[in-house]
């Protein structure tokens, strides 16, 4: 009996020995099979480490048909006056793609700012990240997460500017990799009652002019159709676009117009300046 009895408790000290040696060896991955990183193998759920597909957008900058350049006055507005830029960029939001059957698929991942309130009052609250910041020279890659559908799209709206509360929001207190998180040493912030410069275009022609687009009735909302494409899991968007700043220049004197009368000018011409020149899906 007393033998029958050591077996038994070996027994029982064998199977939690197994057991302690199977959770102390459990591998912990992302379970979610709509994420970019899905590990089939994991046992044990990640926190907070699934990576799910997005849009990457990548700005090409032009002026009519010649690349953008800097510190050259080789550009003409629409009066024939001769200038050059000094500096060009602009914030994207709000980026959604659109279904065949328009259905909206937004791309943006959850982001904690804190606002700057009247008499200095700050609060904490959560926003949608859906922003990039695009320099006028050469190419700019933005990647922006995060979508979980699949469907058939054909169309992508974006707004040009910064909405909402995030308008409000410290840049100071935002990600270090966040592409707003710069504002204050780049000239795009105007502090906590005017928030965000939506676009800024410095230019010198007679003058040196430093163009400031900002306010929210001054935000534009882009919506551009492309060739039906299939958006599978695990699959980023690739959007190819071209910005054309000779649209911004149109209608614009840059030797006699005022700095509202231009800013205005800007933002009439603002969608049409944006063409898109390829669509494809990559892992």
């Amino acid at each position: 009996m007393k033998k029958v009895l050591k077996l038994l408790q070996l027994g029982v000290l064998c199977a939690i020995s197994i057991l302690l040696s199977t959770c102390a060896t459990r591998e912990e991955g992302c379970n979610d099979a709509l994420a970019n990183n899905f590990d089939l193998g994991a046992d044990k759920p990640c926190d907070g480490c699934c990576e799910y597909p997005g849009v990457r957008i990548r700005l090409s900058h032009k002026y009519g048909n010649t690349p953008m350049a800097y510190n050259q006055t080789i550009f003409t507005d629409g009066a024939g006056n001769t200038f050059g830029f000094g500096d060009l960029r602009f914030y994207l939001s709000n980026i959604q793609l659109l279904s065949v059957g328009n259905k909206i698929i937004d791309v943006q991942e959850p982001l904690d700012v804190y606002l700057e309130k009247a008499a200095g009052d700050t609060v904490k609250t959560s926003v949608p990240n859906s922003y990039g910041l695009a320099r006028g020279l050469g190419q700019a890659d933005m990647y922006i997460q995060s979508y979980r559908d699949t469907a058939t799209i054909n169309r992508i709206r974006f707004t040009v500017g910064v909405s909402g509360e995030m308008n409000q929001a410290n840049p100071r207190r935002l990600p270090t990799d966040h592409p707003m998180r710069s504002s204050v040493y780049d000239g795009m912030y105007l502090g906590a009652q005017n928030g965000y410069v939506f676009a800024r275009s410095l230019y010198y022609a007679k003058d040196t002019v430093d163009i400031k687009i900002s306010g929210s009735t001054n935000l534009r909302t882009v919506e551009l159709s492309f060739t039906p494409t299939k958006l599978q899991r695990g699959y980023n968007l690739n959007v190819l676009m071209d910005v054309d700043y000779a649209l911004w220049f149109q209608t614009v004197n840059v030797n006699s117009d005022t700095p509202a009368q231009i800013s205005q000018k800007i933002i009439e011409k603002l969608a049409q300046s944006f063409n898109i020149t390829q669509v494809s899906t990559s892992l």
